[in-house]
């Protein structure tokens, strides 16, 4: 399909998400773009719930971000809960990926992106270690207002489904096209309305997710790890999709 056909396709399809969700709103974001990072590793191939009730998990057993990030895989699976979708991978590239911003930043923050033109804050995004682009495409978009189209692959099946891609199209090229296809000013809604009809996806295929492959360079080793129990306050607010 070419750029105009998707283009026409996307169109017809947010006007019927426009008319069955109505309005979206941006949601109300973290002041550390950082926190925003975890909470989209939450959103990532889960839904808007499963996300809420992770991050009450994660805030009433850590303190904050740091401590999140220096918790082991195992510890972040009990955080989670077994059952949580894709929680091994989840677990482990969500360490790797807090481990990395941790080692370049020398603390558990993103403030210094806001400082960054929005095109070199998407490529610093993009290449944290492990991350997957639905992550740093949704911290680029929600926290720092620049131009993405955040899938995973939830999302994408369900537009396969509707025949505005092809079956075999990766996460990477699906994404490319939809910023072709849409404005910068009208990204925030296009990701809005579609995570609105991924949350209610009773439309969706019914398949398991296939998660995007990370390049060599964001491929992490898993450890044998031990398990460990802690009980924190909760210090951060619960999050909105």
């Amino acid at each position: 399909m070419s750029t105009a056909s998707i283009d026409s396709a996307l169109k017809s399809l947010l006007k019927s998400l426009r008319s069955k969700y109505g309005p979206v709103e941006a949601p109300q974001t973290a002041e550390d773009p950082v926190e925003e990072f975890v909470w989209s590793y939450l959103m990532w191939e889960s839904t808007t719930a499963k996300a809420e009730n992770a991050l009450k998990r994660i805030q009433s057993t850590v303190v904050d971000t740091n401590e999140l990030r220096v918790s082991l895989p195992n510890e972040i699976i009990d955080m989670l809960g077994e059952r949580y979708p894709l929680v091994e991978e989840r677990a482990v590239r969500l360490r790797a990926s807090l481990d990395d911003i941790f080692r370049r930043e020398h603390a558990m923050s993103l403030e210094s992106l806001k400082s960054l033109g929005k095109r070199e804050a998407k490529q610093y995004l993009d290449s944290i270690d492990a991350a997957p682009l639905y992550v740093t495409s949704r911290v680029a978009l929600i926290s720092l207002g620049g131009h993405a189209a955040p899938l995973d692959q939830r999302m994408l099946d369900l537009l396969i489904a509707e025949d505005i891609f092809p079956d075999d199209i990766t996460i990477d090229d699906a994404s490319a096209q939809m910023m072709r296809a849409i404005k910068a000013a009208d990204s925030t809604e296009c990701y809005l309305l579609l995570r609105a009809w991924s949350d209610d996806s009773d439309r969706a295929p019914k398949k398991t997710a296939k998660p995007e492959r990370a390049s060599k360079k964001k491929k992490s080793a898993r450890k044998k790890v031990s398990k460990k129990s802690t009980t924190r306050k909760k210090t951060t607010r619960s999050r909105k999709k």
